[in-house]
């Protein structure tokens, strides 16, 4: 996947299954990361506290499916 149109359809294909996608810069903007694992990060809500866990793509890096917990 190289190219801005296969990014942007990779997007939309998570957001359609898992809601809201969040690029790394944007991530980081929402979550602190605490920690990594094979294809998910823990992280905390910055809004709130709230720890959980993001699932990720690696190429391109995508973050979804926020689970609390």
């Amino acid at each position: 996947m190289n190219t801005t149109q296969d990014k942007a359809l990779m997007r939309a294909n998570l957001e359609g299954h898992h809601g809201e996608v969040w690029t790394t810069d944007e991530m980081t903007k929402d979550y602190e990361v605490l920690g990594f694992g094979l294809g998910l990060c823990v992280v905390k809500r910055r809004s709130d506290g709230q720890r959980g866990s993001l699932d990720f793509t690696h190429m391109p890096r995508f973050y979804f499916n926020f689970i609390e917990g």
